[in-house]
């Protein structure tokens, strides 16, 4: 018995050596144990968050989804709207053309009919010649003023038809620029300028130099002068002339001396590029959308040209 208990004496410093190490040990687990733990409650957290980030992202795609919907039925109606009133204007359109097209056939056959009695008249000039010289300078003179008449006639109706195609051929012009001056104010007005329309088909002679300017619109307040050029279809060529005009347009128009001039374009159809240099060279520019007849490209006005 003394003996057992001078080893338990003896193994007590190993003994507590161990309880320490099991007790060091037992920390370092709880410490791991509370990193473990809290890594998890962050995580948690991360988690909730992330939750309420998708349930946020997905209210926000909902209304962005919503709100899209809106305006494809919005566009889609002005589509439709835009669709109707550009098939009464081609309506319009063809039934211009066909009764010019009537007009046409009428005065070409008056044309072959005043012809035909061309080459009757100069038959029958032939056949009276011989008579003529017999009698005469006075019947000689007749005869001339009958062939005069039917030239000047000849004439007249070539004039006609070219002026029934000139006018076919400027309708659709004509069509846009209606549109374009009726709807100009509305355009400005929302791009921040405040205007009002000063007339259309404005021309000026310049008699010192024999030369003319027309402006197809004008718009127009106490410090701004804004001349509209209006095309079907605008090319870069046509944009070229158009900035040459606008260097002459004080010569033409000097009672707007005191004002600021810029210039804009309007047009159904823009050719390559041709848009493009319009807005590199200072111009406002104007074009169908789907959303409205007509509306005015974004505008930095810092870069818009003064003529």
């Amino acid at each position: 018995m003394k003996s057992e208990i001078l080893q338990t004496e003896l193994d007590m410093p190993q003994l507590r050596q161990m309880v320490l190490e099991n007790t060091e040990r037992i920390n370092r687990n709880d410490l791991i144990i509370n990193k473990i733990r809290m890594e998890a409650t962050e995580q948690s957290r991360k988690i909730s968050e992330q939750e309420e980030w998708s349930k946020n992202f997905r209210r926000e795609l909902e209304e962005s989804m919503r709100i899209s919907r809106e305006r494809m039925d919005r566009i889609e109606k002005s589509a439709e709207k835009a669709s109707i009133e550009h098939e009464k204007m081609s309506h319009e359109l063809k039934e211009s053309i066909k009764e010019t097209s009537v007009q046409i056939k009428e005065t070409d056959q008056q044309i072959k009919e005043t012809d035909q009695q061309i080459k009757e008249t100069d038959q029958q000039i032939k056949e009276t010649d011989q008579q003529i010289k017999e009698t005469g300078q006075q019947f000689k003179e007749m005869f001339a003023e009958t062939r005069q008449d039917v030239k000047e006639m000849f004439a007249e109706t070539n004039a006609y038809i070219r002026r029934i195609s000139v006018e076919l051929l400027g309708t659709t012009g004509h069509i846009v620029e209606g549109l374009v001056s009726s709807s100009t104010e509305k355009i400005f007005k929302d791009a921040g300028f405040n205007l009002h329309n000063s007339g259309k088909n404005l021309k000026k002679e310049l008699a010192s130099e024999n030369k003319q300017m027309e402006l197809d619109v004008m718009l127009s307040n106490d410090k701004i002068v804004v001349p509209v050029e209006v095309k079907a279809n605008f090319t870069k060529q046509k944009v070229k002339r158009f900035l040459h005009k606008m260097e002459m347009f004080r010569k033409f128009f000097p009672e707007y001396a005191d004002k600021e001039v810029l210039a804009a374009i309007a047009a159904i159809n823009y050719d390559t590029d041709a848009d493009t240099l319009a807005h590199n060279e200072g111009l406002l520019v104007i074009r169908v959308s789907s959303d409205d007849i007509f509306t005015l490209d974004p505008v930095d006005k810092q870069s818009l040209r003064r003529f």
